[in-house]
């Protein structure tokens, strides 16, 4: 009688277990086929990046591997593939529009590029432009003209074959950073605990209490790429940033909803043996 029961128990676990698996990755797919929870938001049906609503106040977030940035070139290589092999006239174009891709998409990668930082590299290409500007107009002296001339020489003219190759090739680490999204990405802001589900792992849950919540742009192109992605920190009472989830996207269209949540507190009152009233507390910044 005793192992029968063990034995229920057991099932029973285990098909909750995979209900709630089940459950996420329906909510993962929802996600992903409504422009990764923007469309929702914007329809007014979601509550978050994820959009993903159970019971009381509420948001899912799902952090993104940097590999989900490869979007943009290989949707440039699907694109200019499917042009030019129609209109073979518009492979310098795409050529030049497939480089400027390619190498927006490197230096999104491989450099993290804030505010100042962006500030002070376009302050030094200003620079250089307006000083080869004075040189070649009033000293008559080549210089980034003969650069810009040599590059425009070389009409880089894009192959249909090869761009289509390595939009199909990216195409991979692009999707292992959606199963990193749902894998380990998933993030559930409540009132009062931060919980965080890893698959095959299990899960951990953060208790809110003495914490501040500031978010951080690191990377402009980053955010540009994630349409306004962005980081996320926890800071205790001595300022010291205790944990950081990092690539959250479209964390600037859910801040709002999201700073909603973070500024409210729920507490369970015992009002009687068995009784619970549960008290929302809104605690203003």
């Amino acid at each position: 009688m005793l192992m029968n029961t063990t034995t229920t128990l057991r099932r029973g676990g285990f098909l909750a277990d995979a209900w709630a698996a089940l459950r996420r990755l329906a909510a993962f797919l929802a996600w992903v086929f409504t422009g990764f929870g923007l469309l929702a938001h914007l329809r007014g049906r979601g509550r978050g990046a994820g959009a993903a609503r159970h019971g009381g106040d509420e948001i899912v977030v799902y952090c993104v591997h940097r590999a989900f940035y490869l979007w943009g070139l290989i949707l440039t290589g699907f694109v200019g593939a499917a042009v030019v092999a129609r209109h073979p006239h518009a492979g310098v174009v795409f050529g030049w529009v497939y480089v400027w891709a390619l190498l927006f998409t490197l230096a999104t990668l491989l450099f993290d590029l804030g505010s100042w930082k962006l500030l002070l590299w376009g302050g030094i290409a200003a620079f250089l432009w307006l000083a080869s500007t004075y040189l070649e107009e009033l000293k008559h002296v080549v210089a980034l003209s003969a650069v810009v001339g040599y590059l425009r020489s070389l009409r880089p003219t894009l192959d249909p074959g090869l761009a289509a190759v390595m939009s199909w090739l990216l195409l991979i680490p692009w999707v292992g950073a959606l199963f990193h999204s749902f894998s380990r990405g998933r993030k559930t802001f409540s009132p009062n605990s931060i919980e965080e589900w890893f698959l095959g792992e299990g899960r951990e849950i953060t208790d809110r209490s003495g914490l501040k919540f500031r978010s951080r742009y690191r990377d402009l192109l980053e955010s540009f790429l994630g349409l306004g992605a962005g980081d996320l920190e926890a800071v205790d009472a001595t300022h010291q940033v205790v944990k950081r989830w990092e690539n959250i996207l479209f964390l600037s269209f859910y801040w709002r909803r999201l700073d909603e949540i973070l500024h409210q507190r729920s507490a369970v009152v015992d009002n009687a043996a068995g009784d619970a009233i549960e008290v929302k507390e809104v605690v203003k910044a």
